[in-house]
């Protein structure tokens, strides 16, 4: 996975990723901003106007692949069963919210963080 260039995250901006998370009662929302038909799948950046983790995606987003795409992801990301994330909002969208089931906003933080760092 690479690092997009456009909205990175440095390390000291890390405080505003917890704002792209949302602790709910199932586990943890994601306001995620995808870009589907990139070269490569991966955790890009953070986007600090729309307080959204960036994606970007291999799949062109026809017929919901890149929605499956991003669940798929997500869960490899999480170590998580397929079931155990839904996206919520955002089906025809970019900008698009998953839930994370049985997991907490710290451990989503940190791994996202570290996976912007191997990024890097």
């Amino acid at each position: 996975m690479r690092q997009g260039t456009d909205q990175q995250i440095s390390l000291s901006n890390s405080m505003q990723l917890a704002d792209a998370l949302r602790a709910v009662p199932e586990g943890v929302t994601i306001r995620v901003e995808v870009s589907p038909g990139s070269r490569y799948s991966g955790v890009s950046g953070y986007n600090a106007w729309r307080h959204s983790i960036c994606i970007k995606l291999t799949e062109y987003a026809q017929k919901g692949k890149a929605n499956e795409q991003l669940v798929r992801y997500l869960a490899l990301l999480f170590n998580k069963p397929v079931n155990d994330v839904q996206l919520i909002s955002g089906q025809t969208s970019t900008r698009k919210v998953v839930l994370l089931r049985n997991i907490g906003v710290e451990e989503v933080e940190s791994v996202i963080n570290t996976t912007l760092k191997k990024a890097v």
